[in-house]
């Protein structure tokens, strides 16, 4: 009988669910462990004899460590989307670690390729990542607490100008309660303040980011080609940049639109063929930085491109929507390729090149 071996890991934050399964899909152990490489692995270091195949787990904060660590042991290991296996982890009537982990390790057993993979990125990229999840998380607190604030200022009649720094948004958020106080003898001070505080911080902090960024991108060679597209900028190109990892690892650079979400489902029974929305099954955040570049080059930019005239046709023909969602894929084509085969950015590419040679852009 085969001896090869699958680990399956539902990954906490201080405990993880340890099942191994044989090739006849038994588990041969199953326990729980704390979450630490050096602990797991200690307990899976007499099996490798046994010949592990794979290690797996969910994508999430904890896994990426752990998953890191094992690739320094010398493991293989899977890392799969965790919305897609939410939905297998549902098969089971009771849902339980022990259960989850049983199931990760049969996906990685008899299901890969069912069940997308996600690429565990080094701790640059990583860290990348992080930097630009803290800065859309604070920017939602950011416009929370102001249209809070805008709040309390409707309930007296008033309301919050439209403000593009910290210091602009203390003077007007100032002047409207010192108008009220005048007007109506009511002092918002006390309710106002705490939360202004608050408000300003998140701006101070999101533009120390945004200068961050733009240090950043201006020193990463390949994203200065990206912020030659019109609309493309710092954020945009480190959010490609970070979510890619390895160009090469896309053998044609249209199925880099599949894998950030940006092409129609496709729903198929008999002779019925229903093209419906977009997937969505990519990086959200990445997505929407490429919606919006694609948005600004599509409303904002004077400069004449062919794809922005390629947009514009199919916005008069399809709607805005459909557009942006037509752009934001073209410019991740048209950015993978300029990675991938070191070319600049081209405004007018003759029709007749494809995307995928190296000098068609």
């Amino acid at each position: 009988m085969s001896k090869r071996l699958w680990v399956g890991l539902d990954v906490g934050v201080h405990i993880t669910s340890v099942c191994v399964l044989n090739s006849a899909g038994e588990a041969i152990q199953e326990v729980n462990l704390p979450t630490s490489v050096e602990t797991i692995d200690a307990f899976l270091r007499p099996m490798r004899r046994g010949n592990i195949e794979t290690v797996a787990m969910e994508a999430g904060p904890s896994s990426m460590y752990l998953a890191r660590g094992f690739e320094r042991l010398k493991y293989t290991v899977v890392v799969f989307d965790c919305r897609q296996m939410a939905v297998y982890l549902r098969i089971r009537q009771n849902k339980t670690d022990r259960n989850d982990a049983r199931n990760i390790a049969e996906v990685a057993r008899t299901g890969r390729g069912t069940i997308a993979e996600v690429m565990v990125k080094n701790v640059e990229f990583q860290r990348l990542r992080s930097l630009l999840a803290i800065r859309q998380r604070m920017l939602r607190l950011r416009v929370g607490s102001e249209a809070l604030i805008g709040a309390q200022f409707h309930l007296y009649g008033g309301k919050l100008p439209r403000s593009w720094s910290a210091v602009t948004l203390r003077r007007n958020a100032s002047a409207e309660m010192a108008r009220i106080r005048r007007e109506q003898k009511i002092d918002l001070r006390s309710d106002i303040e705490p939360v202004l505080s608050i408000c300003e911080n998140l701006r101070a902090h999101v533009e120390h980011l945004d200068r961050t960024f733009a240090e950043m991108a201006a020193n990463i060679e390949v994203c200065r080609r990206f912020m030659e597209i019109p609309g493309v900028g710092p954020l945009t190109a480190l959010s490609f940049y970070s979510a890619i990892c390895n160009p090469h690892r896309f053998e044609k650079c249209v199925d880099v639109g599949p894998y950030l979400g940006l092409v129609p489902r496709i729903r198929q029974s008999g002779e019925t063929i229903a093209r419906l929305r977009i997937s969505r099954m990519g990086n959200t955040m990445t997505r929407a930085h490429l919606t919006s570049a694609a948005m600004v080059l599509l409303r904002s930019t004077t400069k004449d491109t062919a794809l922005k005239a390629w947009g514009l046709e199919i916005r008069e023909r399809r709607g805005g929507g459909r557009a942006k969602i037509a752009v934001a894929r073209k410019l991740s084509i048209v950015m993978l390729a300029m990675w991938k085969y070191g070319t600049d950015w081209e405004p007018f590419r003759r029709a007749e090149v494809q995307i995928d040679h190296p000098t068609g852009l």
